[in-house]
């Protein structure tokens, strides 16, 4: 009966907390907010869930354990990995969008013109970003505040790079403002084709390393699914050679992303008019 309980209580909050409706359109910089009181009740229910599973299939106290924490975990690397893939989709609409900036301003129209221009018929992923940079613009009066104010809390060194460029073909101006920003957009462009080549190759190595960490907690699940092994998991001994099993692949899976991780280029470009808006960075 507590099993039972425990089950209802944890798809109780996953419904109740769980992913809204698709209908809300996602923000690059809503998904830096990692951590808040409705995701902690979501790995919460998870966790629970998946610990009362496990301990109705395999019977092991500890086992059961390791299952919550590895499910509880689960909602964070799930919304890691939406954020990732919403930063990748951003990072890939950059190219277009300035080479639509620098053919607007070569065409005569100012900074602002240009920028309203991707806001209304640029890429799908950036067109709330330059129209919430329009916005701001036409209630302060002040371009360089608003691209600080929209573009620096997307915590994306891109928008960064973006933000010097914008920021100082509006100070400085010329007839090379255009010329600036198609150079700007061959040179996202490379970068991102190098990023995506080095990720290809890397692909099959992080697969592999996924691999032979799960291999072995298939083997326990698998033995202590036996009576045998479920009496040998459930002494004393048995715990600590799974707690330790445990420590050991977190420190292993950790290892193996550090080391497969790409080297993210440090910030730059960064003009703020007040802290707050720092503090934002």
């Amino acid at each position: 009966m507590r099993v039972l309980w425990a089950l209802l209580l944890g798809a109780g909050m996953l419904l109740i907390f769980g992913p809204r409706a698709a209908g809300r359109p996602r923000k690059l910089s809503d998904s830096t907010k990692n951590f808040d009181a409705r995701h902690l009740a979501i790995s919460l229910g998870a966790g629970v869930f998946g610990a009362a599973i496990a301990l109705v299939i395999v019977g092991v106290p500890m086992v059961a354990l390791l299952a919550g924490t590895l499910s509880g975990s689960a909602p964070t690397w799930v919304r890691e990995a939406s954020r990732n893939r919403l930063l990748e989709s951003t990072r890939s609409a950059w190219p277009e969008a300035i080479e639509m900036l620098s053919g607007a301003v070569r065409a005569g129209e100012t900074l602002i013109a240009a920028i309203n221009v991707v806001a209304t018929r640029g890429p799908e992923a950036l067109r709330p970003v330059f129209d919430a940079v329009v916005s701001d613009q036409r209630v302060s009066g002040d371009l360089q505040g608003a691209l600080n104010r929209v573009l620096i809390p997307l915590a994306d060194t891109t928008a960064d790079q973006v933000l010097a460029t914008l920021g100082l073909i509006h100070r400085v101006g010329g007839r090379e403002a255009g010329r600036v920003l198609r150079t700007f957009a061959g040179f996202l462009r490379d970068d991102l084709a190098l990023r995506r080549e080095v990720q290809a190759r890397q692909s099959w190595t992080k697969v592999a390393a996924r691999v032979a960490i799960a291999s072995p907690w298939l083997v326990v699940l698998l033995v202590s699914a036996r009576p045998e092994g479920r009496a040998a998991y459930s002494t004393g001994g048995g715990a600590v050679m799974l707690f330790v099993g445990a420590v050991v692949t977190i420190i292993g899976y950790r290892v193996m992303v550090m080391t497969g991780r790409i080297a993210e280029p440090k910030r730059v470009g960064i003009r703020a008019e007040s802290p707050e808006i720092l503090a934002a960075a």
